[in-house]
């Protein structure tokens, strides 16, 4: 899995990962230059936000719940053979709001 160190303005220890925040707050997804086009992460997402971009891959914010209310993990991040899937730090949301995306994507 990708981890990103965030830094924080307190004394301390002032670095948590990714994986840390991720517990309060989650974010969409996005895919990295680093994509070698091996088409495995699009048939994975059950919001069908991945698709083929200019050069590499891409996600769309507005249909990616990190798979919340389909998986207990993103799918994408599972099958990526180069872990090029990050969190988008630009689209920070919580888990209910992606729970409220995911219901109105599926309309549940």
């Amino acid at each position: 899995m990708y981890r990103r160190a965030w830094s924080t303005p307190c004394g301390g220890d002032s670095r948590q990962t990714a994986t840390t925040r991720h517990e309060d707050i989650d974010m969409a997804l996005m895919i990295t230059d680093e994509c070698i086009n091996c088409d495995v992460c699009e048939p994975e997402c059950p919001n069908d936000a991945i698709s083929p971009g200019e050069e590499i891959y891409v996600i769309d914010p507005g249909r990616c719940t990190e798979c919340v209310g389909h998986f207990d993990e993103p799918q994408c991040q599972q099958v990526c053979p180069v872990d090029c899937i990050p969190l988008d730090p630009e689209r920070e949301e919580t888990k209910d709001e992606l729970m409220e995306k995911y219901r109105i994507i599926t309309a549940a």
